[in-house]
């Protein structure tokens, strides 16, 4: 694009030049126009040879220079029988030599940068050749998206990818699924974390010889990004989705946790309910997941490893799903199935990538007969997700009561009493293998729920531009509102004393309190207006109710509007309130019936004159009123009190 745009630009700052000193004559002015057609002409025939050369570099972007042996693509864990990993430079060049190895199946596309400038890459994977969003969608083909090491020690994810990728398009795995989709594989999501390598980074876990660190180069842990998408990183696979739309999105971990038998735990999200029915597309998913994985070997788990109560391993478990911050989560709440792979820590690191590699095996080879599905499923999601409008969506699920017991595969523990820490010690006997009879809670009740808009939200003047930016990374559709017009919405006032939580993810988290109550507004200059007919509605809610966990302003996006900025003197404030007393009796029982009320405003000189100023009319009404406000009707907005039919919001 940029050297088309480069070269229309040339004519016409050539013939800017010639007319300055061509002089007035006819003839002059016959030949320049000869001239730039001519020009013109070679120039169009020079932009369409380099745009047909860029698309054939971007569709083989790595398949420059002689093909190469198989051997090439032999990592640096296999070489050393999987007692180390190789660095990030090692990743970009496998990246960049398998489409070398297999010409026409496979690129390696530039997605963006790390925090720290580290280039971040994309395998796209494709037997047949269908390497591009473009084909995918003329061919309504699924894509399934990898991503690996975003918690950078917990990297077998990457070494499995690239000997999955590699064996299946030798034919020698998966052979079935080679027309039934593509795959979009990131290899290292977080390359500052990948080489901040040390032997101690996770003293939780058996091997490789080094791993890299659980954070990216700003300290932000990018497996709590997704809804916020404060990095670089989380944006860069942010727009990857919004480009591919994978059907499937799988995100490689490693755990952390107790010893047990059990080698790999597989996710499927969402687990909990939804009336679009995504939940069951995940458990059928899932459970075709944990039959092949058992087939080939493994002792899988369909739920996250973590007790109920930490150290505590009869307090057993329970299944559930984490809100959008998350990667699975999020891509559930996308309309799309999210697969979290947690290999166990206390297995070595050849067996975590045998679990990861027959993990991605088993979805391939399901890809084979569900494709299709898969492919069906988004459709129909799609279309249910933009009526959402006006309906009552859970959000979120707490565990219920209700429990199963489970046989779990465990090892003979005890509890000591510490001299080190003075708490009892948690000790596992990996000599003793035993079955735990634990509680399962797989019930759920709602913790959660709200009523979305039936038009959808408007977000106010000088937020917008904050607003926009992650509604962008997300694929948010919205409209820019002209002019000052006045609508009738739902806004949010928050109320009582706001409270933060500490520092996490580099924010101020407020814990707010408040209601949606109905008024008119005159909105300001910039407001944009973020319809729920749309596929990414659920995403709305979650990023624009305030009450939600990775809601804007749970994030602290709207934190200023919090603050007060103009204050009254305290002697203007006394005559003030006298003159606010003698103009309004009933004001003067309100204060008394307060004072009577509220001992400590009583005793409060401050407080008592706040008493007046917050009903004076100097005091800011914009404090604590969130700059989100909720549409319910179809609206014509007025400005100036003239109706502007084209502005109308439906």
């Amino acid at each position: 694009m940029s050297l088309s745009a480069t070269h229309s630009l040339q004519p016409g700052a050539a013939a800017g030049r010639l007319e300055d000193r061509s002089g007035n004559g006819s003839g002059a002015r016959r030949r320049r126009r000869a001239g730039l057609a001519s020009a013109s002409a070679i120039v169009g025939v020079l932009v369409l040879v380099l745009v047909a050369a860029v698309s054939s570099l971007l569709v083989g972007c790595a398949a420059r220079g002689p093909q190469l042996p198989v051997s090439a693509l032999r990592t640096t864990a296999e070489q050393t029988d999987y007692v180390a990993t190789g660095d990030h430079a090692e990743a970009l060049r496998l990246c960049r030599d398998l489409p070398r190895v297999f010409p026409g199946k496979a690129r390696c596309d530039d997605i963006g940068r790390s925090a720290q400038g580290r280039p971040l890459v994309a395998l796209v994977v494709s037997p047949d050749g269908v390497l591009t969003p473009e084909q995918v969608r003329q061919r309504q083909r699924p894509v399934l998206l990898w991503q690996a090491g975003i918690h950078a020690g917990e990297i077998e994810g990457k070494d499995a990818g690239f000997a999955l990728l590699r064996d299946w398009l030798q034919g020698q795995v998966a052979a079935a699924a080679s027309s039934a989709v593509t795959v979009v594989f990131v290899p290292i999501i977080n390359p500052d974390g990948h080489e901040r390598r040390t032997p101690n980074n996770r003293p939780n876990q058996r091997g490789p010889r080094e791993m890299g660190f659980r954070t990216n180069g700003r300290n932000l842990n990018l497996n709590r990004d997704y809804a916020k998408a404060d990095s670089s990183e989380i944006r860069a696979i942010l727009q990857l989705m919004n480009r591919w739309d994978p059907a499937v999105f799988v995100d490689l971990h490693t755990t952390d946790g107790a010893k047990f038998e059990h080698d790999v735990a597989v996710m499927v999200s969402p687990q909990t309910p939804r009336a679009d029915l995504l939940d069951e597309a995940a458990q059928r998913l899932s459970d075709a997941l944990q039959q092949r994985l058992g087939a080939l070997g493994h002792l899988p788990l369909p739920f996250y490893p973590s007790f109920v109560i930490d150290g505590e391993p009869s307090s057993g478990f329970t299944r559930g799903d984490a809100p959008p911050r998350f990667s699975t989560p999020y891509a559930a709440e996308r309309g799309r199935l999210g697969i979290l792979v947690e290999t166990h820590s206390w297995r070595t690191y050849k067996e975590r990538a045998s679990s990861t590699y027959h993990t991605l095996q088993a979805l391939l080879e399901l890809a084979a007969t569900e494709a299709a599905s898969w492919r069906a499923t988004e459709v129909q999601l799609d279309a249910e997700l933009t009526r959402l409008g006006g309906t009552a969506v859970t959000l979120l699920w707490a565990p219920g009561k209700t429990a199963r017991t489970i046989d779990f595969r465990g090892y003979h523990y005890d509890k000591v009493p510490s001299e080190i820490s003075g708490a009892p010690w948690l000790r596992f006997d990996e000599r003793k293998p035993e079955i735990w009879k634990v509680p399962l809670v797989e019930e759920f009740t709602p913790a959660l729920t709200v009523t979305a808009p039936a038009r959808g939200y408007i977000i106010h003047g000088g937020f917008a531009g904050l607003v926009r930016e992650v509604l962008d990374a997300h694929g948010i559709a919205y409209r820019e509102l002209d002019g000052n017009p006045l609508v009738t919405v739902s806004v949010f006032r928050v109320t009582g004393k706001t409270e933060f939580e500490p520092s996490y993810e580099g924010r101020a988290r407020p814990r707010l309190q408040g209601t949606w109550t109905p008024e008119p507004r005159t909105l300001d200059t910039g407001s944009i207006f973020v319809p729920m007919a749309q596929s990414r509605a659920r995403l709305i809610l979650h990023l624009l109710e305030p009450t939600a966990p990775d809601s804007f302003a749970a994030w602290g996006h709207f934190n200023s509007a919090l603050e007060q900025k103009e204050y009254m003197e305290p002697y203007v404030a006394e005559e003030e309130a006298r003159k606010m007393l003698e103009q309004d009796p009933k004001l003067r029982a309100a204060f008394e019936a307060a004072l009577a009320a509220d001992p400590e405003l009583a005793k409060s000189p401050t407080r008592r004159l706040d008493f007046f100023y917050r009903r004076h009319p100097s005091w800011d009404e914009r404090l604590n009123l969130l700059p989100v406000f909720r549409l319910e009707q179809p609206a014509v907005l007025v400005e100036g009190g003239v109706p502007r039919d084209a502005q109308a919001v439906k």
